[in-house]
């Protein structure tokens, strides 16, 4: 499939959702019970076009990926929804899906994403006793009052004119 399947009459724009991984990337088009499923994938970009809904609208889209990928590593299903499994040509973390600019189709698919276990660094915890806090302690004061109560005091303020 070329840029051509977008252009072949109106289509419209499906809802498109990804998550990474360290060396993947996962891609799913948000049309369920698709048919008619043609896709082309390249090194750098995704063309994919489709029918799907209860009428048989026709989806279609190009997509310039963020970085290369390795074409004959990744995989395509159309279990539920069409996916992509994208594997990555390198182990970077890719700010975005697509290569330039933001796609207001495109979203993150938080049930997916995997944080790198680098980000957060749990190792400073261990072995450290939170057995000694209160349940008071854990969910704070339901005296909420008492987090503003410095508030209330009066404070002296002074203009340049008056400080002199």
């Amino acid at each position: 499939m070329s840029r051509g399947y977008a252009a072949q009459g109106p289509r419209l724009q499906p809802s498109v959702l990804w998550a990474q991984r360290k060396d993947s990337v996962f891609v799913t088009v948000d049309i369920k019970d698709a048919s008619d499923v043609h896709f082309q994938l390249e090194e750098a970009c995704l063309d994919f076009a489709a029918k799907g809904g209860e009428d048989g609208s026709a989806y279609a889209f190009h997509l310039e990926l963020y970085a290369p990928i390795r074409r004959e590593d990744s995989k395509f299903s159309t279990k539920r929804c069409p996916m992509f499994f994208l594997r990555k040509s390198s182990a970077d973390n890719w700010p975005r899906l697509q290569k330039e600019g933001k796609l207001p189709w495109v979203k993150i698919d938080w049930n997916r994403w995997e944080e790198d276990k680098g980000a957060f660094d749990t190792g400073d915890l261990e072995g450290m006793d939170f057995g000694g806090l209160s349940k008071e302690d854990v969910e704070g004061s339901d005296d909420r009052d008492s987090i503003l109560a410095d508030l209330d005091e009066d404070i002296a303020v002074l203009t340049d004119e008056e400080a002199q």
